[in-house]
């Protein structure tokens, strides 16, 4: 019985301690805005992508990352291969071709789309940054 107290303890805290970010979406962001002002992070990826893979799962994992990002952003995903039509700035944005039109939007440079790509955006939706490539847990905590 003591036993089974101890390793129920070390999973709860076990549990604790695994902190996601809270991702949120398009349709809620303008509320969110309205209510709390925060810039956004945008984190443009596709499901095949192993760098993208390595920043969900290594970046987005550290605490101190999950925390600086809870509390000073709101985090959107956004699969660049998705055929969800996303309604932003009084727009819906597509799937065109091989990609979703947002991201081409959000996460081009020199008419080129790299996976992953982490843009930042002010809370007036304005691009602040853009970083193409994988990020480390040291590099995403200086995008400020």
């Amino acid at each position: 019985m003591k036993k089974l107290a101890i390793l129920l303890l070390f999973g709860i805290s076990l549990n604790n301690s695994a902190q996601d970010i809270n991702w949120v979406t398009f349709d809620r962001l303008p509320g969110l805005i309205q209510s709390e002002p925060k810039p956004v992070m945008i984190f443009i990826h596709t499901d095949w992508c192993k760098y993208c893979l390595m920043q969900e799962k290594i970046t987005f994992k550290d605490s101190s990352i999950v925390n600086e990002l809870n509390e000073d952003y709101y985090c959107i995903k956004l699969n660049a291969e998705s055929s969800e039509p996303i309604y932003f700035l009084n727009r819906i944005y597509t799937k065109k071709g091989s990609n979703h039109s947002l991201s081409w939007v959000l996460g081009a440079q020199n008419n080129e789309l790299i996976f992953p790509t982490t843009v930042v955006l002010s809370p007036k939706f304005q691009i602040t940054n853009r970083w193409v490539g994988y990020l480390s847990k040291e590099q995403l905590g200086v995008i400020n």
